[in-house]
């Protein structure tokens, strides 16, 4: 999943904000990994009222609490990436 804003890939550990408030990627669903810590949101167990968790990205913030994101949303902003430095080279992402 990528963001809105820039097209660059999500990814777990990255900096966010959510509507102002400071965040962290915790899971990818679709890459199906998650911080160290976090292991418990990846199941396949179903959830109430049925399926599971299987696309998208889960977002920890101090005010709001963990929120899950189905599909790309302008909400969820860019602040920095992770490990910067680790093999991190969006650009190579993008064919760019």
């Amino acid at each position: 999943m990528n963001y809105v804003s820039n097209g660059r890939t999500i990814r777990i550990g990255d900096s966010v904000l959510l509507a102002g408030d400071k965040g962290v990627v915790i899971c990818d669903y679709d890459k199906w990994e998650c911080l160290s810590g976090y292991e418990g949101w990846l199941t396949k167990e179903e959830l109430v009222g049925g399926g599971f968790l299987s696309s998208g990205v889960m977002i920890e913030t101090a005010g709001t609490g963990i929120v899950h994101y189905p599909e790309p949303d302008d909400e969820i902003e860019f602040v920095a990436r992770a490990g910067v430095g680790l093999g991190d080279d969006d650009q190579s992402e993008h064919g760019h």
